[in-house]
């Protein structure tokens, strides 16, 4: 088998993976607003990093991202039309209203390709990220992993925006705190 055929039947598997496991996923945090349910998990370092490791990085190269704070995330639409988000739109406020965004997939990628990292482990993590613009229709949804860009210590709420066809609306995750080891 081809390393690029092994590459897409690797990827395949992954999110056939990540379907069976999302249904099966008892979620830690979960809101709803209209026909959006947003839920989340927090990740910590050590399960990032054998994930990853799996995956082709190195320990080195993926220590910085699984030493951020980071979560599972899974966003579904319910309703009867599209529903547009971006991570770039997602904000997280401790509580000392210190505030931190998302940090997003491509910010990532760019340290990854200065470390030399392969190309096929580029490709998985690529896959496994909660992509920071998506559109669904009703009845998708999406599951991913996401840090955010700056350390918040202590509990914090995400605050996560959409947009539909009446406007932009917020679905507030409460009481979020990082993954610990």
């Amino acid at each position: 088998m081809s390393l690029r055929l092994s590459l897409v039947f690797a990827v395949f598997v992954m999110r056939a993976g990540a379907c069976l496991a999302a249904e099966e996923i008892e979620w830690l945090h979960r809101a709803a607003r209209g026909g959006v349910t947003l839920t989340a998990n927090p990740l910590t370092a050590a399960q990032r990093t054998a994930f990853y490791l799996a995956r082709g990085f190195a320990e080195p190269a993926i220590r910085p991202y699984a030493q951020a704070c980071g979560f599972s995330f899974a966003m579904r639409n319910s309703g009867a039309g599209p529903v547009r988000t971006a991570l770039a739109d997602w904000q997280a406020v401790g509580a000392d209203g210190r505030r931190a965004g998302l940090r997003p997939p491509a910010a990532w990628d760019a340290e990854w390709v200065r470390a030399n990292v392969t190309e096929p482990a580029r490709v998985a993590f690529r896959w496994a990220q909660f992509q920071a613009e998506n559109t669904f229709e009703a009845g998708d949804w999406i599951m991913g992993m996401a840090t955010l860009d700056t350390q918040l210590s202590g509990s914090f709420r995400l605050i996560a925006r959409y947009h539909d066809e009446k406007g932009t609306h917020e679905i507030v995750l409460d009481n979020l705190a990082c993954g610990r080891d």
